[in-house]
């Protein structure tokens, strides 16, 4: 790749490249590591780590790349965030999505309606819950 191709996608990487403190300082506390720490293993300082957090600066697609294999996430984690690369976050889950892609029409179309109904019911207890924590202050 030459440098001006290499510059390009730097730069267009930067240009969409989200805030990504909320999700290394998530990615980190998942992990139970410190700055400090994660630093040392990483091969970057404290005080750029603690940029990051606080969205002071972007990080280098090199420092990307580095955080990525620290963190076992795509690179893509930390470019675009959490919205395309959640798929990653849980492999029996991808697995298993896999194979109901695999199923017949009318057996996905059952298990849509389950899951429909699971998140429904779920939303459905998280509001009961809330308004009984309302009720009682």
């Amino acid at each position: 790749m030459s440098r001006d191709v290499y510059l390009s996608v730097v730069l267009c990487i930067q240009i969409c490249m989200i805030p990504i403190g909320k999700i290394l300082k998530s990615l980190r506390s998942e992990k139970g590591i410190s700055l400090r720490r994660m630093g040392k293993e990483v091969g970057l300082s404290f005080n750029t780590l603690n940029a990051y957090e606080r969205n002071a600066i972007h990080p280098t697609l090199e420092s990307c790349y580095k955080m990525s294999r620290f963190f076992d996430v795509p690179l893509e984690y930390f470019i675009f965030g959490d919205k395309i690369t959640q798929e990653y976050r849980d492999a029996e889950l991808k697995a298993l999505f896999k194979e109901v892609d695999e199923l017949k029409s009318t057996e996905r179309k059952v298990i849509k309606s389950y899951v429909k109904k699971f998140l429904k019911t779920k939303r459905q207890m998280e509001e009961l819950l809330a308004q009984a924590e309302e009720d009682t202050q």
